[in-house]
């Protein structure tokens, strides 16, 4: 995968349908393995991903763990909602955003 960065924050497992707290791997900000948490602010001014200040972006995310409530090891694809710079929620994906036609691992929302 590259350099990435991981979030922890809570979704719902694909799985069992359980609202739980997961990690999951993105490719957004300046990726060099930073541990980000919902709420965080993201880092820039490195190895930059995106450009900065975005008001609304969502970024392709995979869970980097079994779910913790049934131990599934299925892949567990997650969109993270950034806004202004701020990791501000976890969605399990539902086909809502096509990061494969875009060719981009973000889809800006709002500039």
């Amino acid at each position: 995968m590259g350099a990435f960065n991981e979030v922890t924050g809570e979704a719902v497992c694909p799985a069992c349908g359980t609202s739980v707290s997961v990690c999951a791997q993105f490719k957004y900000g300046d990726k060099w393995q930073f541990e980000y948490s919902i709420g965080d602010t993201l880092r820039w001014g490195g190895n930059d991903e995106g450009v900065p200040g975005r008001r609304s972006v969502v970024v392709d995310a995979v869970a980097s763990s079994p779910c913790p409530e049934c131990g599934s090891v299925e892949e567990w694809n997650l969109y993270l909602f950034v806004e202004c710079d701020r990791l501000i929620r976890l969605k399990t994906a539902d086909g809502t955003h096509d990061f494969v036609g875009g060719h981009a691992g973000h889809i800006v929302l709002e500039p």
